[in-house]
């Protein structure tokens, strides 16, 4: 019998299984070897796994469970561990839950003692997800996991990097980390499965950086500084990395810094000194919509350098983050919403890495047998040796699809997280989510017990393509998108309108607006650049009280063909009013950021705002509109109407300048009234452009009026004129309680009670209890108080902290404040720019 490199020639060999059915297969021998290894993800007799059985029984057990937790580091005595306790699961001021009593009666306790066996036992369950509070607790876990065949990547927990001081505090954690590691590992045993890979050796110290701790002003407006500034605090962690054979892979983050992270990472890697080695990596998310789009890139990017990078693909740790933060921006989500979808996603994306083993190594984080199973197979069915490539897991979960594919010789590696428990409890919760998770591949096998087949079917099966940006019910209003300033398109549009602002759009003159006819008065008012107080931005004519009386006359003239119009009308006119915004959008914010000295966001925020003022009292005068039927009297019909009362005198701030000038102005027109309107002093350029955008629009002539001119003169004549119905003043409590008082007084000729809608400055206090979130508080605290200086009515002038958390509190508040950049506003990475003018 004749054969071939000695195989018979009629030697038949197995049909391969098709593709499905192999994945199964696969899935199925997985299962197989971890009975072996026990069937529970927790030990049910423990606390941690009751918890765990509440949570996934009881959706508010759940959410309390997991509040509790993470306020439970910031609890410093046991009354407080013990009012929270009883705040948060006694029903109705009752007993504490069964589960509570760890084998004593909690409500018996003292809090004292009852606060030390919560604290215990929370503890403990943050060692399930945290190997050590310092490298040198977490070495015995390390090496334990190596023993088992198990290699590991490190991550630092800590707190939200606030300041720069903790930033440099968090880079020098790293160095010590990989120095600390590097000389350790060098006595430790080999173990060909975990220190090789069909390459050769590879580092038996691998750690995991994100971005967002090494730098506190990360901003992805500030695009280049913010990327220098990472490149900067990174290069000594790659370098000495580098030096000591250790492994750096740079993290993923949230989806706003994805762009970012990709782009440090790129540049650093093709710098000379970092070009050749390979045992970088970077981390890619496959439950983002971009997700196949941005590992061809990185693939594309590894065959050009040369040298082989790792690419960790996960499925993405921030689902909810990223969802609520889009539909609050009026973004389009940048996540599949639909679980299907990421899994299906994270085929493609390990398909197309298995496909480059020759320029990447692949790394597929997973716990879901059917993901792992799908790139197995289709690594056998490519000729991909084995040792190509490795799975990864998270520390503390699934111990039994880890011994299971370790016994099938497949290189595992654990991410093991090193921190101290406060730091960590983010960390803890996010794990506890995961595993209670309805949707979690962990629960459905250990805690829900679903069938093999349910487990390893194909993700495609059944799957609803879900859409980046759903269709929203007509008639409902939406609050116009904010510029996504992390879009580089945005960034580079918007450079350009301050470029042309500044080239183009200055030094004009701007006459007054009386019955639709422009008015010169020979007085002109400048006005100046807060950020450079030299610099005239343009002027505009100057009103005194004849030009006052003209603008209410000329008012009161359009009153009665205005009130005549339909409301459908009216309210087409704002939106048309929106329309011409949305067209200026980039122009009136460049405006903005030189005459009132506002940032891009407050800019773009102020904008957005005057839009959604148009389009929502437009919507809600429709509604109103419509005759209110009232009472039942027989024969008598009482209807319930709403009427315009008049003239309205509008007294617009300088802190917002276009968005509280156009709502109060669009509240007067769009019922039917008339309108005298004096924009800040301040930001007198930006109160006519809104004028010649009124025009543009197509609201006939004398229903809007501008003047211009000193608040001191104007202001008290127009609140007295008697044709005034109604005063709309946003400012000063001062002002205010002057102008309620004005308006009061009874002048000849008055046909009506004056109304006063007034809205004054106050005091503003933030508290800051013992349970709060000190990462948030700060955040929440240096955004209300330094947000465009603090010159919003609404910003915070003092904060009130408990004794328990002051000292903490008030020390990294100080250093976070301290670290903010002092820019002039058209600069992307200004965070406190200039005050208003020189009295301020």
């Amino acid at each position: 019998m004749a054969t071939v490199s000695g195989i018979s020639e009629n030697q038949s060999f197995p049909t391969p299984l098709p593709l499905q059915a192999a994945i199964k297969a696969k899935g199925e021998s997985i299962f197989a070897l971890m009975e072996n290894e026990g069937k529970s993800i927790f030990n049910k007799d423990w606390w941690y796994g009751r918890i765990m059985e509440g949570s996934m029984k009881n959706d508010r057990f759940k959410t309390q469970m997991f509040r509790f937790v993470d306020v439970l580091p910031y609890l410093n005595s046991g009354a407080e561990v013990a009012r929270h306790l009883k705040e948060y699961f006694a029903e109705g001021g009752g007993d504490l839950p069964p589960i509570f009593n760890l084998g004593v009666g909690l409500g018996s306790l003292a809090p004292g003692l009852m606060a030390g066996a919560i604290r215990k036992q929370v503890t403990g369950m943050a060692k399930m997800f945290i190997t050590g509070e310092t490298p040198q607790d977490a070495l015995a876990a390390l090496k334990k996991a190596r023993k088992n065949k198990i290699c590991f990547t490190v991550d630092l927990l800590g707190e939200a990097c606030l300041s720069e001081a903790e930033a440099r505090d968090y880079q020098t954690r790293y160095l010590d980390l990989i120095s600390w590691l590097s000389k350790d590992a060098s006595g430790w045993e080999p173990s060909p499965l975990i220190d090789r890979d069909d390459r050769g050796p590879i580092p038996r110290v691998n750690v995991s950086v994100k971005l967002s701790a090494l730098s506190s002003m990360i901003d992805v407006k500030a695009w280049d500084a913010s990327k220098n500034a990472c490149k900067d605090r990174l290069r000594p962690i790659f370098r000495l990395g580098m030096e000591r054979g250790a492994a750096v892979t740079v993290d993923m983050e949230s989806y706003d810094l994805k762009d970012l992270t990709l782009a440090v990472f790129r540049e650093l890697l093709l710098e000379p000194e970092f070009k050749d080695y390979p045992h970088f990596g970077c981390v890619l998310q496959a439950y983002l919509r971009d997700s196949l789009v941005d590992l061809q890139a990185m693939v594309d990017f590894s065959q050009s350098r040369g040298a082989a990078l790792s690419i960790r693909l996960v499925k993405g740790a921030y689902w909810d983050y990223e969802t609520v933060q889009a539909q609050q921006s009026g973004w389009p989500v940048p996540v599949f919403t639909n679980k299907k979808e990421s899994d299906a996603r994270f085929e493609e994306c390990a398909l197309l890495l298995l496909r480059n083993v020759r320029s990447v190594r692949p790394a597929f984080a997973s716990h879901n047998v059917r993901s792992i199973a799908h790139a197995l197979v289709n690594a056998e069915r490519l000729g991909v040796d084995p040792r190509a490539f490795e799975v990864q897991m998270l520390y503390g979960m699934a111990d039994p699809i880890k011994a299971a594919l370790v016994k099938s010789g497949i290189r595992v590696r654990e991410y093991a997280p090193v921190g101290l428990l406060i730091p960590g409890m983010a960390y803890l919760v996010r794990r506890l989510l995961e595993n209670t998770s309805n949707e979690s591949f962990l629960r459905s096998k250990f805690a829900d017990g679903q069938s093999s087949e349910t487990l390893l079917a194909d993700p495609r099966d059944g799957l609803r393509p879900t859409a980046a940006s759903p269709l929203l019910p007509a008639g409902r209003f939406v609050n116009e998108p904010l510029i996504d300033f992390g879009l580089a398109a945005n960034r580079t549009a918007f450079t350009q309108a301050l470029a042309e602002a500044q080239a183009d759009g200055l030094g004009r003159d701007h006459a007054l607006t009386i019955g639709g006819k422009d008015v010169v008065t020979g007085l002109w008012m400048e006005s100046h650049n807060p950020a450079r107080p030299r610099q005239v931005l343009g002027r505009v004519a100057i009103a005194g009280r004849p030009e006052a009386d003209r603008a209410m006359a000329a008012a009161k003239s359009a009153s009665l063909a205005w009130r005549a119009v339909p409301v459908e009308r009216r309210a087409g006119l704002l939106e048309a009013l929106a329309g011409v915004f949305v067209r200026d959008r980039l122009k009136i914010m460049a405006l903005q950021v030189l005459e009132a000295g506002k940032q891009w966001e407050e800019a773009d925020g102020d904008v957005a705002e005057a839009i959604d003022f148009c389009r929502y009292y437009a919507l809600e005068m429709r509604r109103l509109a419509v005759p209110l039927r009232v009472g039942s009297a027989l024969g008598e019909v009482s209807l319930y109407q709403y009427r315009p009362r008049g003239v309205s005198v509008v007294i617009a701030p300088w802190n917002f300048p276009l968005a509280i000038l156009t709502g109060m102005v669009a509240g007067s027109v769009v019922t039917g009234n008339t309108c005298v309107m004096k924009p800040a002093e301040q930001t007198c350029l930006i109160g006519a452009y809104l004028m010649r955008a009124i025009t543009e629009a197509g609201f006939p002539p004398g229903v809007v009026n501008l003047l211009n001119g000193a608040g001191e003169e104007l202001g008290p004549h127009l609140v007295a004129h008697p044709d005034a119905a109604q005063i709309c003043f946003t400012g000063s409590k001062a002002v205010g309680l002057a102008i309620i008082a004005g308006a009061a007084r009874l002048v000849p000729g008055q046909a009506c009670v004056k109304r006063v809608i007034c809205e004054m400055g106050g005091k503003n206090a933030i508290i800051i209890d013992s349970d709060a979130d000190l990462d948030e508080a700060i955040v929440g605290t240096l955004h209300s108080a330094f947000g465009y200086q603090g010159q919003k009515c609404s910003a915070a002038s003092r904060v009130i902290a408990v004794d328990d958390i002051y000292d903490r509190f008030v020390q990294r508040l100080i250093e976070a404040a301290g670290s903010l950049p002092v820019r002039a506003p058209e600069s992307p990475d200004s965070v406190i720019g200039p005050v208003i003018d020189q009295e301020a």
